[in-house]
């Protein structure tokens, strides 16, 4: 209710748009929420819909209808003649960061409607999402560790698997300007850190701020960056004025 953009067209049209602006912009991760339930917050609000076999084919209708295959990198593409996405992944078969830029990539939260979403797509063939799968499932190319330890999720990352965890959540870091769990993610091979507190929109009430050091928006992996990797070649630097 208090979006930029109404419909999730709109806001995929939006990223676009930016997209095909900056056609050599490192890959963008779209973390798709399929959230249900009322939420209790929002007096005399709309109860949102399941997600069914037949919701989740439109939600992947919508954003085909939106971004060409070239514009996305879809778990059919990582796949390739690989049996199962578990086994593509183990061998390495992401896009290497070249063939990566200028694209977008979408992934589920939820992973308790994993189930409905592969249903008759085994491996995830012909979706567009990937789930947020049990390591070791025949889908499991992505995989959240928002608690896990640095040890679990640098082992995560060394099997193949793009992994999701978080630096802070529900303001209780930044309330306390507790760092550990922030520290712990910055130090971990995780591909994406999740954080209320970037450091392109410093926070009115507390110092907490989540960032790599020197402007940096991104930075070669510390766990299975090849040789010869500059952090500073990967994208420019977020200006801090």
């Amino acid at each position: 209710m208090r979006s930029t953009c109404m419909t999730l067209v709109d806001c995929l049209t939006d990223v676009r748009s930016w997209s095909k602006q900056h056609p050599h912009h490192l890959p963008i991760f779209i973390l798709i929420e399929t959230k249900e339930g009322k939420e209790r917050n929002v007096p005399n609000g709309t109860v949102p819909e399941p997600f069914t076999g037949p919701v989740f084919d439109a939600l992947d209708k919508e954003i085909r209808s939106v971004f060409k295959p070239d514009e996305m990198i879809t778990p059919d593409d990582v796949r390739g003649n690989s049996a199962t996405l578990v086994e593509a992944v183990r061998a390495g078969k992401w896009p290497t960061l070249a063939e990566a830029r200028g694209k977008v990539i979408f992934l589920m939260d939820q992973r308790h409607v994993e189930p409905i979403y592969t249903a008759g797509h085994p491996s995830l063939r012909g979706r567009v999402l990937f789930t947020n799968a049990v390591p070791g499932a025949p889908d499991a190319a992505f995989t959240e560790e928002n608690e896990g330890s640095r040890a679990e999720i640098d082992a995560l990352v060394k099997q193949g698997y793009l992994v999701r965890t978080r630096s802070d959540e529900n303001t209780e870091q930044a309330r306390t300007d507790d760092t550990n769990r922030r520290d712990l993610a910055l130090s971990s091979g995780a591909q994406m850190i999740s954080t209320d507190y970037p450091q392109a929109e410093p926070s009115p009430w507390t110092k907490f701020v989540v960032k790599f050091p020197d402007g940096l928006i991104a930075r070669c992996n510390p766990v299975t960056k090849p040789a010869g990797c500059v952090d500073q070649l990967l994208a420019p630097p977020v200006s801090t004025h």
